[in-house]
């Protein structure tokens, strides 16, 4: 989020001083001052500029922009599949059985300090396909992976019955609808409590950079597209509209948070958590 803002901003930074340099170049142009010296400067400006614009989408906003809103990952317990979304069209989805995935606490190449749920595909000895499954953490919260592992184990092996201990923790958290309130409150959230709560205190700082930081993820956002499952992989997941285990869908982040009883639920698994953890 704020390295593709950071760059989309040099983008528009870089292409706002390209066209200066250009009427720059042009005015003295027709006034005849300068014309092989500013030749050579807007050559030679017109590289760097283009050399930014070229990293910049290298090594980062071509990940974000114009790709997909969110990979989606299909556990069907009936079938016993798993189906791994990577885009739209032929050979897009990777379909593995369940119990020929080896499960395992994955870790970050760059920043080894996250960790997430991992699935490898092997062929023998041989890794032939990996994908994550749900969001990282870092390793001071390695129980909330745990925690992911065993909701999704619970799942597959002993039903939707099974992966919830008490009717308030059937709640889904997050949305990935790219609305300006998603986006905000995702930014706000990442900000960290501790920022947000001063954040009157911090005003001429933190809503410039929360309001950067949310139109960049907005922008982002909205230059993806939906995923789309294949009709086949449609027709296998088939979910019945009035089935008793299918849990309501929030439209924005934490939408549920406020229903009478859930944050005191919370606060509870929390604590019990941390009791397991110091045994």
């Amino acid at each position: 989020m704020v390295s593709t803002t950071a760059g989309l901003v040099g983008v528009i930074v870089a292409i706002g001083m390209g066209v200066f340099a250009i009427g720059l170049f042009m005015a003295d142009l027709f006034r005849g001052n300068e014309v092989l010296m500013n030749i050579v400067f807007s050559i030679l400006f017109f590289l760097m500029v283009s050399g930014f614009m070229w990293v910049s989408w290298n090594f980062q906003l071509k990940k974000d922009l114009f790709t997909y809103t969110h990979y989606p990952i299909r556990f069907n317990r009936k079938t016993r599949k798993v189906y791994v979304f990577r885009h739209n069209g032929p050979g897009g989805v990777l379909i593995v059985p369940w119990d020929e995935v080896f499960w395992h606490i994955g870790r970050g190449m760059q920043q080894k300090f996250l960790c997430d749920v991992r699935g490898h595909v092997m062929d023998g000895m041989r890794v032939k396909d990996t994908f994550a499954v749900g969001q990282y953490f870092d390793d001071s919260r390695i129980d909330r992976v745990q925690a992911t592992w065993e909701f999704i184990r619970r799942y597959m092996e002993e039903g939707p019955e099974a992966v919830a201990e008490h009717p308030l923790d059937r709640i889904i958290e997050k949305s990935v609808k790219p609305s300006w309130k998603n986006c905000y409150l995702w930014v706000a959230a990442s900000m960290g409590p501790g920022f947000v709560a001063l954040r009157y205190v911090l005003f001429p700082l933190f809503y410039p950079i929360v309001g950067l930081l949310t139109l960049g993820r907005w922008l982002t956002l909205n230059s993806c597209k939906d995923p789309v499952w294949p009709p086949e992989v449609e027709a296998e997941c088939q979910v019945e509209p009035n089935d008793p285990n299918r849990w309501e869908e929030p439209s924005y982040l934490w939408e549920f948070a406020n229903h009478p009883g859930v944050a005191e639920r919370n606060e509870e698994r929390m604590r019990q958590q941390s009791e397991n953890l110091e045994r």
